[in-house]
């Protein structure tokens, strides 16, 4: 008896270890970029100039392709987080910039897994998706303060 409760317990133990472990990138968003992309970090200040339209051309001289989520929880932590300001925000932003013709609109998607393979697929890409997503043929960027 004593050796299946301590069994029981060691199982108890390794799957509390094992779901922390996995619920630790929960929530984390990662920027992504297309392999074309030559900057392996970006600032917040550049990634929310780059999202607001002030940052067109990478440092090689390449188009910046901004790449986003439709909405969700996602969107809403990097929104938030990394840009620094609201979805609603960034939204009537980008509606003026189209109604304005002064800028090309994001291209916007409702899966990540859709905006990881269009950012694959195109030069210049930058995206964003929660950790838990696979980046499949796009680099990470690592955002610094």
């Amino acid at each position: 008896m004593k050796i299946r409760t301590a069994g029981i317990f060691f199982i108890g133990i390794v799957l509390v270890i094992l779901l922390s472990g996995t619920m630790a990138g929960a929530g984390e968003v990662l920027v992504i970029a297309n392999i074309s992309v030559t900057a392996d970090t970006l600032d917040r200040a550049a990634v929310s100039a780059i999202y607001l339209g002030d940052r067109t051309r990478w440092d090689s001289g390449g188009k910046i392709r901004v790449v986003m989520l439709r909405g969700g929880p996602t969107h809403e932590r990097f929104t938030k987080d990394i840009v620094g300001t609201t979805p609603a925000k960034l939204r009537r932003f980008w509606k003026k910039i189209v109604f304005t013709g002064t800028g090309t609109p994001p291209k916007i998607f409702k899966k990540e897994t859709d905006l990881v393979k269009f950012i694959s697929n195109t030069e210049g890409a930058i995206g964003y998706i929660d950790a838990s997503v696979s980046p499949v043929n796009v680099k990470v960027i690592a955002v610094r303060e």
